[in-house]
């Protein structure tokens, strides 16, 4: 198969979360917005600058999360609330920020099964 030159403008990355207490670990999907290399290590260097937060990075990139239910079993949609509330938790928030890295190097889905 020939390789196509196309736009891909996100990317979906498995995220691993150690819940405290748990043995076992969970996963949730994070699709993030993609940024061409120099974009990306533009925000990179902002984050090191302090001129770019962690919320404010996920704010603008993070565009959905699945594989999150409610005590219910229900599953949960992203919304602001829901973001704002995974960014609160530490075990949460570390990575899922640096999933956002491993978008931007194109470790998606289909990457980490292989």
């Amino acid at each position: 198969m020939a390789f196509l030159l196309k736009e891909v403008t996100d990317i979906t990355v498995p995220v691993t979360i150690q819940i405290p207490g748990e043995e076992s670990t969970c996963k949730i999907s994070a699709r993030w917005r993609l940024h061409d290399v120099p974009d990306a290590q533009k925000r990179q260097e902002q984050m090191q600058k302090s001129e770019l937060s962690e919320d404010q990075l996920v704010e603008e990139d993070l565009l959905d999360i699945e594989g999150m239910s409610d005590e219910k079993g229900k599953p949960l949609k992203l919304t602001k609330d829901i973001r704002d509330q995974l960014m609160r938790k530490a075990y949460i928030r570390r990575p899922l920020v640096l999933s956002w890295f491993a978008a931007q190097q194109g470790r998606g889905e289909a990457a980490a099964k292989n």
